[in-house]
């Protein structure tokens, strides 16, 4: 049924490149917004068992479109909450299960032509609004990856004119067909993305403290340590990925506690009908 409803000289070259740490989408010029909530919104539950959209598991999403229209195709709340508040998987309390398993088709229209910034701030009006969802902020210490500047410049590259924003992570074979690396080519791609990406894999915070928050392209090779015998050896191991953002990508990546922003959640409910 359906409702209605992130080297002084490197920073001086990429700052031209910087949009909003996180986002996914593009931005458009618009007139100020005079609500943070959406004038119409349409909630469908999806049939049980429906698959997770492609790259969700990343944190991709294309939520935000021209004319002010967010649609969000068989999503979950809890992605959503994660989308609309910029937060990790680790860093809120999860909340009923029904939460990351329920998945909802939403389309909803603002007044008008909005920022993405002014899209998250009416899905967390609507999360609220329509599925009750409440909760209170904390801040934790945690257990967390952070990604730092290293000694030299990173290897980071500025995007490709006409260039669409993307990750993907594809095996390497040998002439035997064994996987050796698994090579993860970003294009139009922040480093806030890539600790999200990461972060969602390695259920860990990951951090990025670089002060670097435009989008870049570069590339990544992880090459597992065969010797150590394991059939399926992990590609996200952290000394093997500390060791390949050092030397690749002239970054650091520590393990290290740190306080973070936590959101618990109180509760929830389903939307199921008008």
């Amino acid at each position: 049924m359906t409702t209605f409803r992130s080297l002084d000289s490197y920073r001086r070259v990429v700052i031209a490149t910087m949009l909003l740490p996180g986002s996914l989408m593009t931005t458009f010029a618009q007139s100020p917004m005079k609500t943070t909530s959406f004038e119409v919104a349409s909630i469908t539950p999806c049939k049980p068992g429906t698959p997770a959209p492609p790259s969700e598991h990343a944190g991709i999403a294309q939520f935000t479109f021209p004319g002010g229209r967010f649609q969000a195709d068989c999503t979950t709340v809890k992605f959503l909450l994660e989308w609309s508040y910029g937060i990790q998987p680790s860093q809120h309390s999860g909340g009923p299960s029904w939460i990351d398993t329920d998945r909802y088709s939403i389309i909803a229209k603002a007044e008008g032509p909005a920022t993405e910034d002014q899209m998250r701030l009416m899905v967390q009006a609507m999360l609220a609004e329509r599925f009750q969802l409440k909760f209170h902020r904390e801040t934790k210490e945690l257990s967390a990856f952070v990604i730092s500047l290293g000694k030299a410049a990173p290897k980071l590259f500025p995007p490709k004119e006409g260039e669409t924003h993307s990750i993907q992570a594809s095996p390497q074979r040998d002439a035997e067909q064994k996987v050796t690396v698994y090579r993860i080519v970003a294009a139009r791609y922040s480093l806030t993305q890539l600790a999200d990406a990461f972060s969602r894999q390695m259920d860990k915070v990951m951090l990025n403290e670089t002060g670097l928050d435009g989008e870049f392209d570069f590339t990544l090779d992880l090459t597992p340590d065969f010797a150590q015998g394991e059939a399926r050896p992990n590609f996200l191991e952290p000394t093997l990925l500390m060791t390949a953002m050092r030397e690749q990508l002239g970054l650091t990546l520590k393990a290290q506690k740190a306080m973070v922003d936590f959101f618990a959640i109180d509760s929830a409910e389903r939307v199921v009908g008008n």
